[in-house]
């Protein structure tokens, strides 16, 4: 009896064996999975996707031989869906995109996997070669020294937001040069006010055209002109290294001086303290807008026809300063994360990886290659058309997905769209015109890695400031500027707790600094 079971059990082995050995199918189709994971998966709000169906997936899984299980969440309810999945105590193997606290649940809580010693150890050589490339290793880490995340960047070397543009053709018709000064751009307001360059026998001109607490179309990029890089959250390091809270500043009220002087001589549209990008978008497409600030000109919500008729304009300065607006920098965002609970650490990277190989992340965003994606002689890819109406979230992911393409790296693969070469020229030029605030204040604001108390404090300040800041603008705008307004103000700020939200952020950089 000993010796058939034995028998039986060397006949079962063999056959196991053999079955393990088998040959590949054929007709290109892949052997079963050899892991399979789940994922809480990011999806934008207005698109229905089936990730684990998805063409690209599936190519993905063939590479990797990892399957992947997708939970998709919206971005309405991707916040409460993460708190949710790391509370009930049964965590997905991996967090895809959205958004994720890493301070709270890898530094805080230890509910994610350190990624360091996997990078060290060669188990995302795809990435990890370009994160050290870039030097965007530091935008990475953690405030405990840790790496909890695999970034997503896609860089166009874009340095500044809103760039200004004039209307050259008002410029020519009204026979006036291009401003270079406060004063000299003051004048050519009144004249586009007075001069009827529109030639319609009205006065019915807009001089200039913004919108209000922002750096893209909003009158935040007006305090450049005076030296001061106002951005949405009132903070910048100066090159000494010393933090400002702009607000505070002389060059803060020098602005809402001019500011006010444009309001009561009917050169600024007072609606731009109301107003949002829509209806600011409608009134320059009406064609009778004398300046603003954007993003650029070609692809964007402004009509190409009246678009033509604008220019790129450097800031201008006021007198005794330098123009200085606020410096854009590649923001890494989130991309992927392992929870503490995942099953299977190497096939997860390997998965992962493989997206960040150059043709499949670039296929990621773009499209198949030979449909919408075209690969060059050159070697590099460009586009062929973009499908209509998001019908690419179909295939492939593209900001749902995984991409890492540090500016040097991504031009030497990718050949951008026209609209984004004409982005990288205006922003060449403000760089070599030296107009750019030399330390992005998005380093203190975003990059520089907070603890979970000095978020909590920061955005608990920022609310309450930004309340007492923006209501100041528009009472100083419409009002005017004292000597009374100016100390009272400082005093509400202060009471406010501008010195709290000013030191948190030198902490936070002064920390930065030292790693």
């Amino acid at each position: 009896m000993n010796r058939i079971m034995k028998t039986a059990c060397l006949l079962l082995a063999a056959l196991l064996l053999l079955a393990g050995c088998s040959a590949p199918p054929e007709n290109g189709e892949s052997a079963a999975p050899r892991a399979s994971l789940t994922a809480l998966q990011y999806e934008i709000e207005n698109i229905a996707v089936d990730f684990s169906s998805m063409w690209y997936f599936q190519q993905i899984e063939q590479q990797t031989g990892v399957h992947v299980d997708f939970r998709e969440v919206k971005d309405s309810e991707w916040s409460s869906s993460v708190g949710l999945a790391f509370a009930k105590g049964q965590m997905p193997d991996m967090i895809l995109r959205g958004s994720l606290d890493v301070e709270e649940y890898g530094v805080t809580r230890h509910l994610l996997v350190p990624l360091d010693e996997y990078i060290e150890k060669g188990f995302l050589p795809n990435y990890a070669a370009r994160m050290d490339q870039a030097g965007l290793r530091e935008q990475l880490t953690a405030s405990d020294g840790h790496i909890y995340q695999l970034g997503f960047l896609i860089s166009q070397g874009v340095n500044t937001n809103g760039h200004f543009f004039i209307n050259q053709s008002w410029l020519d018709r009204l026979n006036l040069s291009m401003p270079e000064t406060v004063e000299q751009l003051t004048e050519v307001l009144r004249r586009f006010r007075d001069g009827d360059p529109n030639g319609n026998g009205l006065q019915d001109e807009l001089p200039l055209e913004f919108t209000f607490d922002d750096n893209t179309t909003g009158i935040y990029n007006l305090f450049s002109f005076f030296g001061l890089p106002l951005n949405e959250d009132y903070v910048y390091a100066d090159k000494a290294g010393k933090v400002h809270f702009a607000p505070e500043e002389d060059a803060f009220f020098d602005t809402l001086v001019w500011l006010h002087q444009l309001y009561e001589e009917k050169l600024l549209d007072i609606d731009f303290i109301s107003q949002g990008s829509s209806i600011w978008a409608a009134k320059v497409n009406e064609g009778n807008t004398g300046m603003f600030s954007y993003w650029r000109l070609q692809n964007t919500a402004l009509n190409p026809g009246v678009a033509g008729n604008y220019r790129i304009m450097l800031p201008v300065h006021a007198e005794g300063v330098s123009a200085c607006l606020p410096r854009n920098m590649d923001i890494i965002e989130f991309g992927a994360a392992l929870t503490t609970d995942n099953r299977n650490i190497e096939a997860s990277l390997r998965w992962l990886d493989a997206q960040f190989e150059t043709e499949n992340m670039l296929v990621s965003q773009n499209g198949p290659v030979g449909d919408t994606l075209l690969r060059r002689e050159d070697g590099r890819y460009e586009v062929s058309y973009v499908p209509p109406d998001n019908e690419l979230y179909q295939s492939v992911p593209v900001i749902c997905g995984q991409f890492f393409a540090p500016a040097d790296y991504y031009a030497s693969v990718y050949v951008p769209a026209a609209h984004r070469l004409e982005k990288s020229a205006y922003c060449e030029l403000y760089e070599q015109a030296g107009v750019l605030e030399p330390v992005s204040g998005k380093l203190l604001t975003v990059v520089a890695p907070k603890t979970t108390a000095e978020s909590a404090e920061t955005a608990r300040l920022k609310a309450k400031l930004k309340s007492l800041v923006d209501a100041e603008i528009v009472a100083m705008v419409t009002q005017g500027v004292t000597e009374e307004n100016r100390t009272a103000f400082r005093e509400k700020l202060k009471a406010g707790g501008s010195s709290d939200y000013r030191r948190v952020y030198q902490q936070i950089y002064d920390r930065w600094e030292e790693k």
